[in-house]
Order: structure tokens, then C-alpha cells, then sequence
């Protein structure tokens, strides 16, 4: 009796399958590479922190021994304190860098996340155009055993040859050997996803895909993920040429006691160093010639987004286009294959036919999810590009 009510509570509970978003969120949760990812900031910015602090103060202790060859031993004790101090225009530049080097980091995170979401989506997107032409293939498999029963049954009849009976028992059996093949990269790509989102028991996913077919594509004003990098980068490069302006980037401080038999000597003064050798404008001209090529760099990435852009946009209206008309060819061979088995059926059609026609349904089947998985693989490149996965 207790068996009995487990099985009917395990038949009530509802089939659920976790669609992308909630596979998506718990994915960008847990994974441990964008873990990885949040930790190099953190230590960009520690790395910072030790650029900015001051350096330790120097001590010097000193004790000297006089012995004279006809009066006492004397004796001198001196003591120091020396500071290395940062001009404030160099401490600026040191500020402005470490700004810089904080935004780089962050684009840099945001590229890493921005391109960990594209590649899942392309993974799941391969996933469920496997897992729906599994299912195409299975329906298609179920269809084409009943025409080859049917031509069996005819040719043990003696209405039908042989050859024609060889011929549908082909073509069933190559759809066998096919699923095989596509329930392996089916199964292949579920466990990738599973290991990507680190799910350690497995999971029902839901084959759907991500974007519908549209040619409606979204405008957004943010950069990329490698505009945000160039940015960041030719902020650094400001901040280096900011930082040697000047020649004179630091300078000691010092002060010293000195206690002598007869007398004390305070001593106060200020160690400059001179740019007489170095002057640091080979630096100078290595940032003026980075800021150049970023800016170059910059403008041609300008143009390559926005041809890509107009490029993948044209071609998902296109793609979308071609759904449509396909889903119209679709029902016309669905129609005509009926009628030509209906025909088959009482004797009155030619396999030939039936078979070329069938054959020609599964084409444009296949056809209808290779486009919709190539709208969506477009769409994942498109909002790449325009930095949707950037948050």
C-alpha cells in the first residue's frame, strides 16, 4: 500500500524543466571562472594600494670613538631620520594610473563575463537545435517504419518488388544510424552545460530557444566590451604621460641630531635629484605614441562595429524571411506527403513518389531549425556587439 502511494505522489509531481534564464542566473551565480574573474579586481585593487602608500621613513644611528694620544676618549653620537616625498604632480599621475588601471581591470571583467554569456548562449542554443532534431528525426524515423511496413506488406503481396521493399528499409535504417549520431552530440553538449553551470546532478533543460524568430533587432547605445578595454587603456596611457611631465618626481627630507663632547648640531635639509641624464622624455614620447595607436585603434574598431552591426541586423531579417517562406513550404509537403501514403496505402501510388517527397519534408524540417538556430546565433553576436551582456 505504501508502494502504491508513493508511485501516484511521484506521477502527481509536476515535470518541470529549467529554462535558460533560471539556468542562465544560477550559471553566473556559481560558475567558478567569473569567481575567478570578480578576484582580479580585487587584486588590481590591492595593487593599487601599494602604489599609493608612502615609503618608510629611513633612521640612521650613528656612534663615533675619539681617542686622543694625550687627553680622554671622547665620544659622538649622531642620529637621522630621513623621508622620501612625492612631488604632488607625480602623486596625481600615481592617482590618475591607478583609476585607469581600476576601469581597465573592469573592462576586462566585463569582457571575460560579457564573453562567458555568448559562449553559453551558443552552447545552448547548439543544444537545443540538437535535442529538437533528435525529436524531428525520431518522428520521422516512427514515419518511415510505417511506410516500410506498409511496402513490406505489399511486397509480400506481390504487388511491389523487392528492390522498392530494400529501398524503404534503407532509408529507415540510415534515420537509425542518424539518431545514434545526434543523440550523442545531444547528450555531449548537455553535459558541457552542465559542467559550465556547475551543476553536479543532473538537471531538465528546457529546448526552447533562447530568442524567437524576428527580424526585430533592439538599438543600444553602450559600448562593447573591447571599446570599454581601449577606453580604459588610453586613460592609463594619460595618466603616464601625466605622471613624467616633470623630471623631478621626488625628493629626500632629512633631519639629524648630532651630539658632540662640546657641542649639539641639528642638521635639516633636502636631497633633490637633478635630471641632467635623464629626463625622462623617451617615456613621454612612449605615451604620446600609445595614446596615437589607441586612438587609431579605437576609430577602426568604430567602423568594423558598425558594419558588423549593419551586417548581422540585414541578415536577421533575411534569415526570418526565409522561416516564414519555409513554414509555408513546409505545409505543402506535409499535404502532399499524406496524400501520396493515403494513395500508397490503396494501391493506387507510386513509392517513388512518396518516397522523394518524404525525403524532400524532412529537408525543409531540418531546414526550419537550422535557420532558427543561425536567427539565434546571429542575435547572441548582434547583442554582444552592442554590450548587452555587459551588466
Amino acid at each position: 500500500m505504501q508502494k502504491l502511494i508513493l508511485i501516484l505522489t511521484v506521477c502527481s509531481l509536476p515535470l518541470w524543466s529549467m529554462n535558460y534564464k533560471e539556468f542562465k542566473d544560477h550559471t553566473l551565480k556559481h560558475s567558478p571562472i567569473l569567481q575567478s574573474q570578480k578576484l582580479e579586481t580585487g587584486e588590481t585593487n590591492v595593487t593599487n594600494a601599494i602604489k599609493l602608500r608612502a615609503a618608510n621613513p629611513v633612521m640612521t644611528l650613528e656612534g663615533s670613538r675619539y681617542d686622543q694620544s694625550n687627553g680622554p676618549t671622547d665620544y659622538e653620537y649622531a642620529v637621522g631620520v630621513s623621508q622620501t616625498v612625492r612631488t604632488p604632480w607625480y602623486m596625481d599621475g600615481i592617482k590618475a594610473k591607478t583609476k585607469a588601471s581600476t576601469l581597465l581591470s573592469q573592462a576586462l571583467q566585463t569582457r571575460g563575463r560579457a564573453g562567458y554569456i555568448k559562449t553559453l548562449e551558443n552552447l545552448y542554443t547548439e543544444y537545443v537545435f540538437q535535442s529538437r532534431l533528435l525529436t524531428l528525426l525520431e518522428q520521422e524515423y516512427t514515419l518511415s517504419k510505417r511506410v516500410t511496413q506498409m511496402v513490406k506488406e505489399r511486397y509480400r503481396n506481390g504487388s511491389e518488388n523487392k528492390v522498392a521493399y530494400l529501398q524503404a528499409r534503407t532509408q529507415t535504417l540510415t534515420l537509425k544510424t542518424e539518431l545514434y549520431t545526434v543523440r550523442q552530440q545531444r547528450n555531449s553538449l548537455y553535459y558541457q552545460l552542465l559542467a559550465a553551470a556547475g551543476f553536479e546532478t543532473k538537471v531538465s533543460l528546457e529546448k526552447r530557444f533562447i530568442y524567437s524568430v524576428s527580424a526585430t533587432t533592439g538599438q543600444s547605445s553602450r559600448l562593447s566590451p573591447q571599446q570599454q578595454i581601449l577606453k580604459a587603456k588610453e586613460k592609463r596611457y594619460q595618466s603616464e604621460l601625466r605622471m613624467y611631465e616633470s623630471g623631478f618626481r621626488r625628493f629626500d627630507l632629512y633631519s639629524s641630531l648630532e651630539r658632540e663632547p662640546d657641542q649639539s648640531v641639528i642638521r635639516v635639509g633636502v636631497n633633490i635629484p637633478l635630471s641632467v641624464n635623464n629626463d625622462h622624455s623617451e617615456e613621454r614620447m612612449l605615451a604620446k605614441l600609445q595614446m596615437q595607436q589607441t586612438a587609431l585603434e579605437q576609430k577602426q574598431l568604430e567602423i568594423s562595429l558598425k558594419s558588423r552591426k549593419a551586417m548581422l541586423k540585414s541578415a536577421i531579417r533575411e534569415l526570418s524571411a526565409q522561416y516564414h517562406a519555409l513554414q509555408s513550404l513546409q505545409k505543402e509537403q506535409e499535404t502532399l506527403v499524406a496524400l501520396l501514403e493515403e494513395g500508397y496505402r490503396i494501391a493506387k501510388g507510386s513509392l517513388f513518389e512518396l518516397m522523394t517527397e518524404k525525403s524532400r519534408l524532412i529537408q525543409t524540417r531540418k531546414a526550419l531549425l537550422q535557420t532558427q538556430k543561425m536567427i539565434n546565433t546571429q542575435k547572441i553576436e548582434l547583442h554582444f556587439l552592442q554590450g548587452d551582456y555587459n551588466d
